[in-house]
């Protein structure tokens, strides 16, 4: 050995390249068979050359064929096998350092260039790779997405919209539904600017629908005994032609005032043929009824309707059937709602929509609208409308300056005389709402479609028998103009815009389109906001007489104490050194108990108030009545007020005003109890203060009436003091126990005198506050909340003889007292602010 060469000695079987080369030439060799004997090869030599020419000319291929098919059946197989094994796989063709072990089993791993083609080995490799078997976890797995999201949804149900807003927004788990409550990333004021300037969409499916079909008379005769007969019915000849829509409150059976249920918004079914009046025998005829109801009274509301359908012996020409989760309805607030409507809304233009022209011509018209406000009340309008997804993204045209002067004089006839055939739609039917839920066009089809397009970004054109035509409903929805409201308070731009009723399957094609063309998503806490901003109650947070609200109160309560006793002592508000009995829930009852007092009552009138018998009393003539009483009472001696106005006086008028009221009475009136009523009442701020939920309100004790009216007439000069007063702005919601506003009710108490931090006395106790904050339309702060009828009646007595006393006492003009003034205390301090309260009826 060749000390040398290092080199290990080579094998005497040869290289690698030596083994290649053998294997190809082993490859590329074909195998013949033996030749035949030269005998039988041999041919007669003395044919001459004509003949030998004749016989190449008569070749039999048959015969040849068949004699060399061996050598042809080897020639096939050496050129599939030289084929093999010269030519390399895709991933052995790679340099040595870019390949990886993976990719000879995973196409993906090799570079996008060799992947086609490693695809087309793989396909003709006879070896299979064997199914990996699948584990107990992918096993349990449901089939489809569908089954998974209804899996996933549990007790709670989502909307048809709940993946866009749980990516997006926060979410509760309220009245059965997964409901998004306010964005992730706006502000409370972000949404009043949006709803001021532009347009605020909310996704309102959760509200739950009832079908009532039968004849008309018989529908308007149920509802009757469990409606309001102060208020239009069911059979109001503005409502039963189905060209508005209206609300309206809903009681027990026989049981007004009492026992209020929820209110509920009602819209007819629009017949084929329409009239610009009603039929005399309109009540005759057959109808339909969709009634809207909030998901936490929906099974009550349900339960109720049976029970007046069963008691007045109409089951069988009166049917009720349950469109819960059977509708999408979408609200839209704001200035821009009808031009992103107009933006989005397509009107189809195909023979189906013959029945939509004169719609098509109004929603056309309309178009140069500013505002929804400007329509009729609670108009309706069925539009026949092409996909939006086709001519997805959509962009809003600019807010108009000005109305067109070639379009006002339309506008102005449309508006004066609308059009009593526009609100017909095929949506009512149940048929028709199932075959646009199956013949839906898919996302993939659609996007096939546009890859078909020479310029991308083109708008796909609806094709005749494939796209669907969707029947839509706009409802123009005009707010709730049977409430008073204070003087100056309340936009239109926040009670009117416009409701989309859309069928099942369509709300997320819709609800991109409306996003993308501008719209700003809005949750619970945002609609409950719009209406404080119009100073109007929301449903259930300001009825305290209803179930819905006992269950959202105990809720609310069980959530704050609870956080409450997480903190330690020593970050914690002591209630019991601010007086605060009840800080986590109103107590009722103790206020009922208090008015009773104020009118003279003893404890055993005080002990007979019942707190599950609480009423609310709302309707106009009721107010009217009992204010009336208050004022009589006043206007006698001092020592004749209590006398005249006791709880007996006003149960009587009370009882007399029902009795008014009741068309047909009935055999059994109910027996009401003024001293278990409320009012609902707003209240608003005379100078600096805020209040949040739980607030407390009082009468002004009669020892300090004049000293308080004494500071109303320093507003805006100087205080008692000599020093100029400061006025300070809430910065945020002021609904709940936050630590956010500890320290500033801490350094307002620092400028507070002695007349302000001293406390009302329980007695004086009239009501809650229900819903408040720093008001942004009227750039203070203002509540909602209630007070107990009979303590109202005393401020109004009380206030009459005190007012009466300033201008016997005044010295040249009589000082301008504001009227109602009561006591306001929030459950973080003691400080009492003064503030007015106007009757929300």
């Amino acid at each position: 050995m060749d000390k040398g060469n290092n080199k290990r000695p080579g094998s005497s079987e040869g290289s690698g390249k030596d083994k290649k080369r053998a294997r190809m030439a082993q490859a590329r060799s074909i195998s013949t068979q033996g030749s035949p004997s030269p005998q039988q090869n041999d041919s007669p030599k003395s044919s001459g050359a004509v003949g030998s020419l004749k016989a190449a000319r008569t070749l039999d291929v048959v015969s040849f064929a068949e004699a060399r098919a061996f050598e042809i059946s080897a020639m096939h197989t050496a050129m599939e096998r030289s084929k093999d094994s010269a030519v390399q796989r895709a991933f052995q063709s790679l340099p040595r350092n870019l390949r990886r072990r993976a990719a000879s089993h995973n196409i993906k791993r090799l570079p996008v260039r060799l992947r086609q083609r490693a695809m087309r080995e793989v396909e003709a490799d006879p070896v299979k790779k064997g199914k990996k078997p699948e584990n107990r976890h992918k096993k349990r797995r449901p089939g489809t997405i569908s089954q998974e999201y209804l899996r996933r949804q549990g007790t709670k149900r989502w909307l048809e919209t709940h993946i866009w807003h749980a990516k997006r927004m926060k979410m509760v788990d309220i009245w059965g539904y997964k409901l998004a409550e306010h964005s992730n990333e706006h502000g409370i004021k972000s949404a009043y600017k949006s709803s001021h300037h532009q347009c605020i969409l909310q996704d309102s499916s959760y509200n739950g629908c009832l079908e009532i079909t039968g004849a008309k008379k018989d529908i308007t005769e149920i509802f009757s005994h469990i409606m309001d007969p102060t208020m239009p019915t069911v059979g109001s000849a503005r409502f039963i032609t189905g060209r508005r829509y209206f609300t309206a409150q809903l009681f027990e059976y026989d049981s007004f005032p009492q026992k209020l249920i929820a209110p509920a918004t009602f819209l007819w079914r629009q017949d084929p043929v329409a009239e610009n009046v009603m039929d005399v025998d309109e009540l005759s005829k057959e109808g339909q009824l969709w009634i809207w109801v909030h998901p936490s009274a929906f099974e009550n509301v349900k339960s109720h309707i049976q029970e007046a359908v069963l008691t007045a012996s109409k089951v069988e020409s009166v049917h009720i059937i349950d469109l819960e989760n059977s509708l999408v309805m979408f609200d839209f607030t704001g200035p821009r709602s009808t031009a992103l409507l107009q933006a989005v809304l397509n009107p189809s233009a195909s023979d189906a929509a013959s029945s939509y022209k004169v719609a098509h011509k109004v929603w056309d018209t309309i178009s140069c609208l500013r505002t929804s406000s400007s329509l009729p009340p609670g108009v309706v309008l069925g539009l026949l409308v092409e996909d939006p997804r086709l001519t997805f993204p959509h962009k809003a045209e600019p807010r108009p300056a000005s109305i067109p002067v070639s379009q006002s004089k339309t506008l102005q006839d449309l508006t004066t005389h609308w059009p009593a055939s526009v609100a017909q739609s095929s949506i009512w039917s149940s048929t028709e709402r199932d075959r646009l839920l199956t013949s839906m066009v898919t996302e993939a089809r659609l996007n096939e479609r546009r890859a078909q397009n020479l310029v991308p970004g083109t708008k796909l054109q609806p094709l005749e028998n494939i796209d669907s035509r969707i029947p839509i409903l706009l409802i123009q929805r005009e707010g709730q103009p049977q409430i008073q409201r204070a003087p100056g308070g309340g936009s239109s731009e926040f009670e009117c815009g416009w409701t989309l009723i859309l069928p099942k399957g369509w709300a997320m094609p819709f609800w991109k389109s409306m996003i993308f063309a501008g719209a700003r998503p809005g949750g619970l806490r945002e609609r409950r906001s719009f209406h404080f901003e119009t100073r109007q109650s929301c449903f259930p947070y300001d009825f305290p007489s209803t179930v819905a609200y006992a269950a959202y109160a105990d809720e609310c309560k069980k959530e704050a104490q609870a956080k409450y006793e997480r903190k330690p002592v020593a970050k914690r508000i002591n209630y019991a050194k601010f007086g605060v009995e009840d800080p986590f829930g109103a107590s009722w009852s103790k206020a009922l108990k208090a008015g009773v007092k104020m009118l003279g009552g003893d404890e055993g009138m005080a002990a007979a108030v019942d707190d599950k018998r609480i009423w609310l009393l709302q309707t106009p003539k009721f107010v009217t009545a009992l204010t009336d009483v208050a004022k009589r009472a006043a206007s006698g001696l001092e020592e004749e007020m209590i006398s005249r106005l006791t709880v007996e006086s006003l149960n009587q008028a009370i009882a007399e005003c029902l009795r008014g009221l009741l068309k047909s009475p009935h055999s059994e009136q109910p027996s009401i109890r003024v001293d278990e009523a409320l009012i609902r009442v707003g209240v608003d701020f005379l100078g600096r203060g805020t209040i949040g939920m739980n607030g407390m309100i009082y009468a002004i004790p009669g020892k300090h009436y004049k000293e308080w009216t004494a500071r109303v007439q320093l507003k805006g000069k100087r205080t008692i003091e000599g020093k100029p007063r400061k006025e300070k702005k809430a910065k945020s919601w002021v609904d709940s126990d936050s630590d956010e506003n500890d320290m500033e009710e801490d350094e307002e108490e620092g400028d507070l005198d002695e007349l302000e931090m001293t406390m009302p006395p329980p007695e004086t106790l009239l009501g809650y506050i229900t819903t408040g904050q720093y008001c942004y339309s009227e750039g203070k702060s203002y509540g909602i909340g209630c007070c107990s009828a009979t303590g109202l009646a005393h401020v109004i007595q009380a206030e009459s003889s005190q007012r009466s006393e300033l201008q016997r006492n005044a010295v040249g003009t009589p000082p301008k007292v504001p009227r109602m003034m009561v006591l306001v205390r929030s459950i973080r301090s003691k400080a009492s602010r003064l503030a007015t309260l106007t009757i929300l009826s």
